[in-house]
């Protein structure tokens, strides 16, 4: 579809970060492998994933993505695996929920979760009709954290799972757009271009087929320190990212994302999708 189109035009933050980014730039992993059929795929699908850095594996988790008419309900869940898991037990969940507007998307609630070595603290983002988000924390943020990013800067943003359910219309590129994304506590730019046509086969054979590889450059905005990290993913030739259409090729998903990070080189992949039925898919989305 899209190649027609284009031919005819130092510490244990570290890894936490390092897994907190990969998580959110390949938050809304679903695809859609041939052997999944158009009509199941557009209920939902729920993938499962690994990320491995510097060749060993360091967490897994799961995606379920939901459709129906122009609401979507996305839910990624992350946790620590092998041998990271034994010092640092770590989960995240995130939910998001929102509409489709042609090519945008407006989210209208985003959940996070995190429990790491049996601390847990929760985030939510509720957003109004102007795209503003509200914040609540539990436990509340220091002040000094929760005046990193200012209103302004908020505004009109995606949620970090929100931004890979990418919406295209007529043909269009998922490449070639810039991202604002806001967790609740810190403001970047997701910018991608186009890079070329793959035919890729990720780990465990979870997806095989064409896909659209994207460079990808993250600009820090508010609320990241400057670090190693950050100064590496300005740089748009170290992060690519892989989307694959589903359903109609209305949407495109990430099947892989290919980033460095200051302790490896990071690599997600989708190692298994399911479809899932008009129940289990539909049942919790708004009308």
């Amino acid at each position: 579809m899209y190649r027609a189109m284009h031919e005819r035009k130092g510490t244990r933050r570290n890894p936490a970060i390092a897994l907190a980014l990969a998580a959110a730039i390949g938050a809304a992993l679903p695809a859609a492998a041939k052997t999944v059929e158009p009509e199941a795929t557009a209920e939902g699908v729920l993938a499962d994933y690994t990320v491995y850095i510097g060749g060993l594996i360091v967490a897994e988790g799961s995606m379920k993505a939901s459709l129906k008419g122009e609401n979507y309900r996305l839910q990624n869940q992350l946790g620590s695996a092998g041998l990271p898991k034994k010092f640092w037990d770590a989960k995240w969940t995130m939910t998001s929920e929102g509409r489709v507007d042609g090519e945008k998307l407006h989210p209208s609630s985003f959940a996070f979760t995190s429990t790491e070595n049996d601390e847990t603290k929760k985030r939510l983002l509720t957003y109004n009709n102007g795209g503003m988000p509200a914040l609540s924390f539990d436990p509340p943020l220091p002040p000094e954290e929760r005046e990193s990013t200012l209103p302004f800067e908020r505004k009109g943003t995606l949620d970090p799972v929100s931004t890979f359910l990418v919406p295209v219309v007529n043909e269009g590129s998922p490449c070639n757009r810039k991202l604002p994304v806001f967790d609740g506590k810190r403001r970047y730019d997701l910018d991608l271009t186009f890079d070329r046509i793959d035919t890729i086969t990720t780990r465990n054979n979870g997806y095989s087929g064409e896909a659209v590889r994207c460079k990808v450059r993250v600009t820090p905005r508010a609320g990241m320190e400057k670090t190693k990290l950050t100064s590496t993913l300005r740089q748009r030739d170290d992060t690519l990212i892989w989307l694959a259409p589903v359903g109609s090729g209305k949407f495109y998903f990430p099947v892989r994302v290919q980033m460095r990070t200051p302790i490896g080189g990071a690599v997600l992949d989708v190692v298994q999708l399911r479809p899932l039925g008009v129940n289990t898919a539909a049942a919790d989305i708004p009308n």
